[in-house]
């Protein structure tokens, strides 16, 4: 822990305590030095948090007090308990398919980038463009290009926090008699803003997805194409060729992941071989899930139809700035790279395990990072086990998913073999 970092520990615990009580005189930064033998900046800078976080205050001819009255404390200490009540259990073994490789991901890097953008104070002084920063859509124009064979302009592109958001941004646009399909596979996020714009919807089977579209009448298709059969199977190119040949047809095409591939071979984007797509993704994955970043890329039609001034930003400007600069920088392009080798590694490793120690079929989900094992077990029985056992899963409809991406290989393994015994028992 830093120098000041205990001062200010310790006069916070006074405070909250009730040691020190509101109007309190406390040390002057002279005689802090002088009693804790540290430099005149490090108490300077115990100091400003503290009145930053408003537990001191300066009064002119007096000094340094404690600003902070009984209420406010007694606000304090509920807001704490409730964070500490409310706090997401760690496990042992996180199998959870929400997991990402944090270790793989160069913090340091992206502060670097951050604290740019914080201390340009005219940046951090205006609101952001309700379409995206145009730094950032260029930057992305170019990454696209590069790993989807995309070819568009900055102005068909709309940043937005997630797929959701954009998603309803793209709604407001289309005309409201228009007839949706979605897979019968299809997520509630996406499924929820089309049911509330009212759109008539139709849930079309991936076994025979061409001719439900042809035969429910669909007009406008959202399909997530790299997670699109049961099986968690990216959609094949002879069903993408046949869907971008349906005339009249808008699809709304979420590439989740899209170019973050390890296990097979990369698909060929409809954007890029249709001109009625509309184009999704993010980089929940790819950097971290905290990380709200996602875009759509319009087709002509509707980047006449856009008009940013209907809408507002969703996605933080300070964020899109430092993205922007890392990825012209190349550190986008780098670090996928690095994680498309390590995932294959990763995969490869739980797969070994799961034939080792695991009978049941198991499948690989490539965009989420994961295997789901499929088995029939008691539930209840099979969840409290592994609470006991501190593991973490994702149980959905009798798969067990797991997930390679944030566990090294000695816990992978310790953990399969827990799983193991637990089924065993199941």
């Amino acid at each position: 822990m830093k120098k000041y970092e205990v001062i200010y520990n310790t006069y916070r615990d006074s405070i909250l305590s009730g040691i020190l009580k509101y109007g309190d005189r406390i040390d002057s930064i002279r005689e802090c030095v002088k009693k804790r033998n540290v430099s005149k900046t490090t108490v300077e800078t115990a100091y400003n948090k503290l009145v930053m976080d408003g537990f001191i205050a300066s009064q002119e001819k007096v000094g340094y007090v404690v600003s902070m009255n009984s209420e406010q404390v007694l606000l304090h200490h509920e807001i704490l308990d409730y964070s500490s009540s409310h706090k997401e259990k760690s496990y042992d073994y996180d199998f959870r398919v929400q997991s990402v490789s944090f270790d793989s991901f160069e913090t340091t890097i992206w502060k670097r980038y951050m604290k740019n953008v914080l201390n340009d104070k005219k940046l951090m002084s205006s609101y952001g463009l309700s379409q995206g920063e145009y730094g950032l859509r260029q930057a992305l124009c170019k990454y696209v290009y590069q790993n989807r064979n995309i070819l568009c302009f900055p102005e068909q592109m709309v940043i937005g926090s997630n797929y959701q958001s954009l998603l309803y941004i793209f709604c407001g646009m289309l005309d409201k008699d228009r007839v949706v399909g979605l897979s019968t596979l299809v997520d509630e996020q996406a499924k929820q803003v089309f049911l509330s714009y009212g759109f008539q919807i139709e849930y079309l089977d991936p076994n025979h997805f061409i001719s439900d579209i042809q035969s429910k009448h669909v007009d406008v298709v959202y399909i997530n194409t790299t997670c699109f059969s049961v099986n968690k199977q990216s959609m094949d190119e002879k069903m993408r060729k046949e869907l971008t040949c349906l005339s009249n047809i808008l699809i709304l095409e979420d590439d989740y992941n899209g170019e973050l591939v390890y296990a097979s071979k990369i698909k060929t984007s409809l954007f890029s071989k249709n001109k009625n797509v509309i184009y999704f993704s993010s980089f929940s994955r790819l950097l971290l899930p905290s990380l709200r970043i996602g875009y759509m890329i319009l087709n002509e039609e509707y980047t006449k139809k856009y008009c940013a001034s209907f809408f507002g930003p969703t996605a933080s400007k300070i964020e899109q700035i430092a993205f922007s600069q890392y990825i012209v920088d190349g550190y986008l392009q780098k670090h996928l790279r690095k994680l498309v080798r390590e995932y294959k590694e990763r995969h490869l490793y739980l797969k070994g395990l799961l034939d080792t120690y695991i009978s049941y079929p198991c499948v690989l989900d490539e965009s989420h990072m994961a295997y789901w094992i499929e088995c029939v077990v008691d539930e209840k029985k099979f969840m409290r086990l592994c609470e006991l056992k501190s593991i973490a899963i994702t149980y959905v409809k009798d798969q067990i998913g797991l997930s390679f991406a944030s566990m090294n290989q000695e816990l992978m393994k310790d953990g399969v073999i827990r799983l193991a015994e637990i089924l065993k028992e199941c």
